[in-house]
């Protein structure tokens, strides 16, 4: 199975690092230019801000990140493998993975994205479990599941991320991982447990290395800082949190009580990171 990763061309240090790692692992590599926040044009940004539900800021950052997640789309959706892996070059993989990545048996039919990737936080996911492949298991993911490092996409499911993000634009994570605002609303997406991989900042001891700061975050704090909202949608924003979060507990209470969900941290592979 072939891993399309994501490497901006100024990002010489995170090509090197990421090549090094893949082929420890005897990984089928395949680069994709990403698309560079600096390059894009404010009318393309614009359109696209259109086409976006205004839950939140998007900056420059994000939108090339989503542009970048789509020209791996598109590579997967014109070729005839009916499965591949996308990763950004930030991703530290379990030893373990390199079975996953031989072939796409262990898939369940019907099935088109699963998220190979935690984020190391509480996530809400299928009390069933879709199968269980060397030693871990596939669940629904049921809840947003943040990050956009490492996942799993069909063939089909990347012509549909295609058509899903010509109607609907959000970061990258958001539209892959978020049943309120991505593609979770059409297909089911299933979650790796223990996951497979990790982005750098989760890893403690390669906290320092800043070759593999992210390249988002910094334009993002940047751009909301810049874009103020008014007053009205602050206060609409802010009842929307309080009261969702006020919900919550009882909602997990009863889905739990129902048998329809169980909450729990995505542990990381039982590995250590490559």
């Amino acid at each position: 199975m072939k891993v399309y990763f994501i490497n901006l061309d100024r990002s010489t240090d995170r090509l090197a690092w990421f090549l090094s790692r893949g082929r420890a692992l005897g990984l089928d590599l395949v680069r994709v230019t990403a698309v560079d926040a600096r390059g894009l044009d404010e009318a393309e940004m614009e359109r696209m801000r259109a086409l976006s539900s205004g839950n939140s800021e998007l900056s420059a950052g994000e939108f090339a990140c989503l542009l970048s997640h789509r020209l791996a789309w598109r590579l997967i959706a014109g070729n005839s493998d009916p499965w591949a892996f996308v990763a950004e070059d930030d991703i530290h993989f379990s030893a373990d993975v390199a079975k996953f990545l031989e072939s796409p048996r262990w898939i369940p039919a019907g099935t088109e994205l699963i998220k190979a990737e935690t984020n190391l936080r509480p996530q809400e996911l299928s009390r069933k479990v879709w199968a269980r492949p060397f030693g871990h298991e596939l669940r629904q993911l049921l809840s947003n599941h943040y990050c956009s490092g490492g996942y799993f996409v069909s063939r089909e499911g990347a012509a549909r991320l295609l058509d899903f993000t010509d109607r609907h634009v959000e970061q990258a994570d958001v539209i892959l991982f978020s049943p309120e605002f991505g593609i979770l609303r059409e297909v089911p997406v299933l979650q790796i447990v223990p996951g497979l991989c990790l982005q750098d900042m989760y890893i403690e001891e390669a906290r320092q290395d800043r070759r593999l700061a992210s390249l988002i975050d910094a334009p993002r704090v940047s751009r909301r800082k810049s874009r103020s909202m008014s007053r009205a949608a602050k206060i609409r924003r802010e009842a929307r949190r309080v009261a969702r979060q006020a919900a919550e507990p009882f909602r997990r209470a009863f889905l739990i009580a129902t048998g329809r969900s169980v909450f729990r941290k995505v542990p990381f592979g039982g590995n250590r990171p490559v």
